[in-house]
């Protein structure tokens, strides 16, 4: 069977409401904390039928991101047992405490469910504070008993760094293994640099003996702009799940509507030489799955996957194979007059996009220049 996705889709949805208050929350450093979502306007099945595998072109990788806790989406369910049943992976970003949403996916066969990896977020601090680490990891091991796969990422800070030697033994007897390490950055601010008072080098040194092969992936591509021809946009979408508007990238203006009229073809423009970020800020998923065909890099796999003390993997072998795969083996690439051609029509589609969006693009200008006074 192939498992190679033809894309990764990136589903955002707007909530800001969670059941922790960790204190690195980038929508605490945005103040946006506890404040009302948008209603979604299209139900779960509008949504699956929007990113058939049909009009994407094949099954992808889909990832379903709250901006709060994403399990507390009242149609997380459905949304994310119908794109399994389209065919694609999915990826569900949580803190994990949501322990009746998670049993009810659990009960998703095992056919599809070998499909669905929990990309679990490990407050550790947070979860102490409240008490919850039991919790926590009654609900880890319940996915890990199942045909689903996981994998659990630490947020490293400075307020935690005592306690990598206990977070490392608590990991190892509950899970099987050390759990990866994401970075944290501050949001609020133009470069979007790490969270941190340490420099670059030595928060890598304390945080080393995570061993994460993802930890030290994004710490190369942090601060490093890119200039290669990107295929995000082309390869990749980001979409707001609560409205179906979608743009190439993040930070990029929006340039389509993909829920209104399903029976309308998607625009796959690749973002090329006009990237707006600083940094690939999702570099450990958008490189790692080749969106950038001439950059080398490590697996998608290497990023999520962990092998446990009695030789179990936090993937499946679905999933593996997935994560392992690179987007260029699925699509064509550009050649070089196609590459110039994209390259000269793409500014004025910029002003396009920008003026046909202006409400939203107002609301990017204001978080770009609230970053800026913030630098």
């Amino acid at each position: 069977m192939n498992n190679k996705p033809k894309r990764l889709i990136l589903g955002f949805i707007p909530n800001n409401q969670c059941n922790l208050k960790c204190e690195y929350c980038y929508i605490t450093q945005m103040e946006r904390w506890g404040k009302n979502s948008s209603d979604f306007i299209y139900p779960p099945e509008h949504i699956v039928k929007a990113l058939s595998a049909k009009r994407l072109g094949g099954k992808s990788l889909i990832n379903l991101t709250g901006q709060g806790e994403t399990l507390l989406y009242s149609g997380i369910v459905e949304l994310t047992k119908g794109l399994l049943m389209e065919g694609h992976f999915v990826e569900l970003v949580t803190n994990a405490l949501s322990t009746k949403v998670i049993n009810t996916l659990l009960e998703i066969p095992d056919q599809f469910l070998s499909h669905l990896e929990f990309k679990i977020s490990f407050h550790y601090k947070e979860l102490q504070r409240k008490n919850l680490l039991t919790h926590f990891f009654r609900n880890v091991q319940s996915i890990k008993a199942s045909a689903a796969s996981f994998s659990l990422e630490l947020m490293p800070y400075d307020e935690i760094e005592t306690c990598i030697d206990e977070i490392n033994r608590i990991c190892i007897e509950k899970v099987g293994a050390k759990c990866h390490a994401t970075i944290g950055r501050k949001d609020s601010a133009a470069g979007r640099g790490l969270l941190t008072e340490h420099s670059k080098e030595n928060f890598a040194n304390i945080w080393a003996p995570l061993d994460s092969e993802m930890f030290r992936y994004k710490m190369e591509l942090i601060d490093v702009k890119r200039k290669e021809f990107c295929y995000a946009g082309s390869w990749t979408l980001y979409v707001d799940l609560s409205t179906g508007d979608a743009r190439q990238c993040y930070g990029q203006p929006i340039n389509q509507n993909i829920f209104r009229d399903i029976s309308k073809p998607i625009l796959f423009i690749p973002v090329g030489f006009y990237c707006v970020q600083p940094y690939c800020i999702n570099g450990h998923a958008f490189l790692t799955l080749g969106a950038i065909p001439s950059l080398k890099s490590p697996t998608y796999e290497q990023m999520r996957n962990r092998k446990c003390l009695d030789d179990s993997e936090w993937l499946s072998e679905s999933c593996k194979c997935c994560f392992s795969s690179r987007l260029c083996e699925s699509n064509n690439q550009y050649n070089s007059f196609q590459k110039l051609l994209h390259t000269v029509s793409t500014p004025f589609m910029f002003i396009y996009w920008a003026l046909k969006n202006w409400g939203q693009t107002k609301t990017m200008l204001h978080t770009f220049l609230k970053r800026f006074l913030n630098k």
